[in-house]
């Protein structure tokens, strides 16, 4: 670690105190932030300027000095960093790979050892035709699927007429990680409607989803309450070079992607699951389909998400959105019931 970085960790290292203290106690720091911003043609852009776009996110978001400075609010040099990423729809529409290595990088620069840091998702071979290299070697970063490393049983009582009857199975990246960024993108979805941050989480670090299909809606919200992930979750980066809008979640033959050109930033998920949820209606919309909002596929999870205290509502929703130009001006949903 070089002398400038060594100071731009030690100028951060109170406010990530703060954050990861607050955050322990199931506090959203910025409730309704989310930050836009636009980069037409992302979706085809290379590596570099993938992860430089990542570098600007944190800027903006933060106002920090630089990325360093800015992760270093959210990441302390003593963690157990996870980075849960989304590559259910490979190879179609994952996480870019490019935007969570440079958030690696920086995490390195932040002081967290590599050892200490962990890249997942659930299914090895999603993770592999996203582009995400599987490692397990001492000393390095982790890439892995959560089976990897096994589950560690909770007994949590299930607060729903229907739903699982034995202890939750964390999977144990989760379990024993102190830190962690959600890389997430949106799309829509054939049970809930659209998935973003919060079933991002809720669903991708458990062992027996299937037994919540039944009560998707209680459940997503719910599980994502659970200290695992609610007090651990730092922050949410969201993929938007391109939108699932239609024949979601995974990738198959009738699923449909619009070009979108975005990458988003915030802390709150649920903030972040409107934004994401006004990106499938406006997609939609512009293609001449029926907004999910309509029908029986309506995102039911996201005012229990709100009643839990897990974040803002639409009436508390604080967009923003950067131009090409650097022009940040407010970002109003359009799209999306108040």
């Amino acid at each position: 670690m070089d002398r400038r970085t060594f100071l731009t960790v030690g100028a951060g290292a109170a406010a990530a105190l703060a954050t990861s203290t607050a955050q322990a106690q199931g506090m959203v720091l910025r409730p309704g932030e989310v930050l836009r911003l636009d980069r037409p043609g992302l979706r085809t852009a290379d590596d570099a300027a993938a992860a430089a776009l990542v570098d600007e996110a944190l800027v903006a978001h933060t106002g920090a000095a630089d990325p360093v400075e800015a992760l270093a609010r959210y990441v302390a040099p003593s963690d157990r960093l996870a980075l849960k990423v989304n590559a259910l729809a490979a190879p179609g529409h994952p996480f870019r790979p490019a935007m969570t290595w440079r958030l690696v990088a920086l995490a390195r620069m932040v002081g967290v050892p590599a050892d200490q840091i962990t890249v997942f998702d659930q299914y090895p071979t999603r993770m592999t035709r996203s582009g995400y290299p599987l490692r397990d070697t001492p000393g390095e970063v982790a890439c892995i699927e959560h089976a990897r490393r096994g589950y560690v049983e909770r007994e949590v009582a299930f607060a729903a007429a229907r739903g699982p009857r034995r202890a939750l199975r964390w999977c144990r990246v989760i379990d024993e990680a102190t830190a962690v960024i959600n890389l997430c993108v949106p799309k829509d979805h054939d049970l809930c409607g659209v998935t973003g941050a919060l079933k991002n989480m809720a669903f991708g670090v458990i062992d027996h989803v299937r037994e919540f299909h039944p009560v998707i809606h209680h459940a997503i919200a719910w599980v994502y309450a659970q200290p695992q992930i609610r007090d651990k979750t730092r922050l949410v980066l969201c993929d938007a070079a391109r939108v699932t809008y239609d024949g979601g979640p995974q990738h198959l033959k009738h699923t449909r992607h619009a070009d979108e050109g975005a990458l988003l930033i915030g802390e709150d998920p649920v903030a972040m699951d409107y934004a994401v949820l006004e990106l499938v209606e406006a997609a939609r919309a512009r293609h001449g389909l029926a907004p999910v909002q309509a029908g029986t596929r309506a995102p039911r999870y996201l005012a229990e998400a709100v009643g839990l205290g897990l974040g803002a509502g639409p009436e508390a929703l604080r967009w923003r959105r950067v131009d090409p130009d650097g022009r940040v001006t407010a970002w109003t949903p359009r799209h999306i019931a108040g």
